[in-house]
């Protein structure tokens, strides 16, 4: 399914739970954000990343973060063995932790949202506490903009 934005602006927390709302996950979301830039690419990007969302519900790495690395290797990877490829892209995956870790105390759901969502009463309260439609989105929004400026894409709609 396919959602349309006002176009000349980029991506807001409103558009964001939008997407949340459609069935997209914290991951994809960061995906569909550079639709624009990956082409022909996006179907698969947004198919693959799907289930990358929420920690892998293990309390893992924040699928926004994934998603952003995708994006990142999207950009700059190497499809065939190139050494300074693959090197460029660790760089700019490093680049994207600094700024991340500069503003954020970890990467992993639970030391984002201060809850382990694993928990049931811990899921409880990051509904009543509006974790998933404010301070995820807000999360991604950020994400989203470290992205743009490591790739120079845009999440312009």
């Amino acid at each position: 399914m396919s959602h349309r934005y006002d176009a000349g602006h980029t991506m807001d927390i409103d558009e964001l739970n939008v997407l949340y709302n459609a069935g997209y996950d914290c991951s994809q979301s960061i995906i569909k954000a550079f639709e624009k830039d990956l082409g022909d690419d996006f179907e698969p990007l947004i198919k693959s990343t799907n289930g990358l969302g929420m920690g892998l519900l293990q309390g893992a790495t924040c699928g926004g973060i994934l998603g952003a690395l995708v994006v990142i290797a999207h950009k700059f990877g190497n499809v065939e063995p190139d050494m300074s490829l693959k090197g460029l892209c660790m760089i700019k995956r490093e680049q994207f932790f600094m700024m991340f870790k500069q503003k954020y105390p970890g990467v992993t759901c639970p030391e984002l949202m201060g809850l382990d969502i694993r928990n049931n009463e811990d899921n409880i309260k990051a509904y009543q506490q509006n974790v998933y439609t404010e301070k995820c989105p807000s999360i991604c929004l950020d994400i989203i903009r470290m992205v743009e400026e490591i790739t120079g894409y845009s999440s312009e709609r």
